[in-house]
């Protein structure tokens, strides 16, 4: 069963019903022809809720809005940063102080850097060593 967990209140453990199940396959992927997954390396978009380790759920099938975090190709990289708009131009925001915004190219995507859209970052909460016992 999926419910909202109150983070201010204990938690009561609830027996599964059987009536509902969870699959992260479809949650996370439900386009699988145009999903792929990274590994995020490096804190430059912590105020983004990206960490360094995360695992990024990228769809190449959205056309991405201002504001939201895409994957483009830059002098042979990959790079995750916000898409904005400054004027009429499109641009990828700097991740941190210091950068510029990187020009880009959305409205020919065969043309475009873009490689697509973060939709999901999957965070490791505990220790990154666990050991079973």
């Amino acid at each position: 069963m999926l419910d909202d967990i109150p983070l201010d209140l204990p938690v009561p453990f609830r027996d599964h019903d059987g009536r509902e199940s969870l699959d992260l396959n479809a949650l996370l992927t439900p386009r699988p022809i145009a999903t792929f997954y990274m590994r995020v390396a490096g804190h430059g978009l912590r105020n983004h809720g990206v960490m360094d380790g995360d695992l990024l759920v990228i769809d190449r099938s959205i056309l991405p809005p201002p504001g939201h975090l895409v994957v483009a190709e830059h002098r042979g990289e990959f790079l995750l940063r916000p898409l904005g708009r400054e004027g009429e131009r499109w641009i990828l925001e700097p991740g941190r102080s210091g950068e510029v915004p990187i020009p880009v190219e959305i409205d020919n995507l065969d043309a475009s850097p873009l490689f697509g859209v973060a939709v999901h970052a999957v965070h490791h909460v505990g220790p990154r060593e666990t050991r079973l016992r």
